[in-house]
Order: C-alpha cells, then sequence, then structure tokens
C-alpha cells in the first residue's frame, strides 16, 4: 500500500510541474503575440498613409521649448544643430532643428526649427508675430491631456504665451450624431503666434 501511495504521489508531482510546463509555454507565447502585435501597430511603415510631423518655423527656439517641452510636457527626441551653405549666399546658414513628441515617436511629432539660429540679430527674428485668430489660413495645434489641470497654470507663465481663453467646458455632437462629447477646451498663442488649443476628454470619442 505504502508503494501505491508513493507511485501516486509521484505521479501528481510530475502532472503538475507538466501544468506548470504548459501554463509558462502558454504565457510565453501569449506575450509574444501580444508584443508583435504591439510593435506593428506602432510601426508607421505598415500604413498606407501616416502623417508624421507639423513643423513650426519659430523665432526663439529657447521660448518654444519652455511652452511645448516644459509647460505641456512634451518629450525631445531629436535636437541638432545643422550648418550648410546658403543658397546664392557666401555666408553659412545654421540653423537648429527639433523634435519633440507627445506619445509616439512617429506620429504627431511636433517640429521646431529656426533657420537663422547661427545669428541672432537676423531680422526674421523680430518678424512681428500676427494673432489673427481663428481664420482662413491659420492652423491650430489640438493637444489632448489627462492632466490639464497641471499643465494650464504653466502656460499661462510660459513667455510669449498670449491667452484666448482658460478651459471652460464645450460639448461637441457625437461621432454618428448621437450624444455629446464633452471637453474641457482652452486655446491660446504660442510665441510665434501658433494657435494651440490644450483639451482634456470628459466622454469617449464614440457612443457607447
Amino acid at each position: 500500500m505504502q508503494v501505491y501511495y508513493q507511485n501516486l504521489m509521484g505521479c501528481l508531482i510530475k502532472s503538475r510541474r507538466s501544468l506548470i510546463k504548459s501554463a509558462l509555454a502558454l504565457t510565453f507565447i501569449i506575450i509574444s503575440l501580444l508584443s508583435s502585435q504591439v510593435s506593428a501597430s506602432e510601426d508607421p511603415f505598415d500604413e498606407k498613409l501616416v502623417l508624421r510631423r507639423q513643423t513650426l518655423v519659430v523665432r526663439d527656439i529657447e521660448k518654444s521649448l519652455a511652452l511645448y517641452r516644459d509647460a505641456i510636457g512634451m518629450e525631445v527626441i531629436y535636437d541638432q544643430v545643422i550648418k550648410r551653405p546658403l543658397s546664392g549666399s557666401d555666408r553659412e546658414q545654421v540653423l537648429r532643428l527639433i523634435f519633440l513628441k507627445a506619445s509616439n515617436q512617429y506620429t504627431g511629432v511636433l517640429g521646431l526649427v529656426d533657420y537663422e539660429y547661427g545669428y541672432p540679430d537676423h531680422p526674421a527674428h523680430t518678424k512681428p508675430i500676427r494673432h489673427e485668430g481663428f481664420t482662413p489660413g491659420n492652423s491650430i495645434l489640438v493637444f489632448n491631456s489627462n492632466e490639464l489641470s497641471e499643465s494650464w497654470p504653466l502656460i499661462e507663465k510660459s513667455p510669449g504665451v498670449k491667452i484666448i481663453t482658460k478651459p471652460k467646458l464645450t460639448t461637441y455632437p457625437g461621432y454618428g450624431g448621437e450624444g455629446i462629447i464633452r471637453v474641457m477646451v482652452s486655446k491660446f498663442y504660442d510665441p510665434d503666434g501658433f494657435l494651440v488649443e490644450m483639451n482634456q476628454l470628459l466622454d469617449p470619442l464614440e457612443p457607447q
């Protein structure tokens, strides 16, 4: 009888080990599949068309960084000073090009460029700033954030920023005309007069 119980316990232990190995193997397969799906979804080359980046030509790139990096919270992923011959001139062009990401380094990237970075006294840096509002010929940068209440005080204090409206509740018709979408919307000009919205979604974009 003792031998019987010893054999039974041995079988149970082996079965338990087999189950653990099978579970680990299944977990590894699931993780691999999920990883491949995430990688594919983040790979812009799998898409037919991608809006890669919007680049702003700026007067003072440090002021722009103070807003987009320090206040809004974007992350610098590229920052280079580039020197090259200037066409039609005997001087060298020195420009600074910066890319910032919000959540993805391939799409929705914001570019900042100062084409006269090497010449602080160049007239480009003193070109008048136009605050033309929401009129034809002007684009709008729209950000969505879950931390609008934290970032807004930093935006207000950012040098060169001109506030249009502080965060306020705004409603839009839902997709397909069903329901509404509530959004906390704020509007302002950046240091170069580009229009910016910093918003926080309060409802899902699609009807439930």
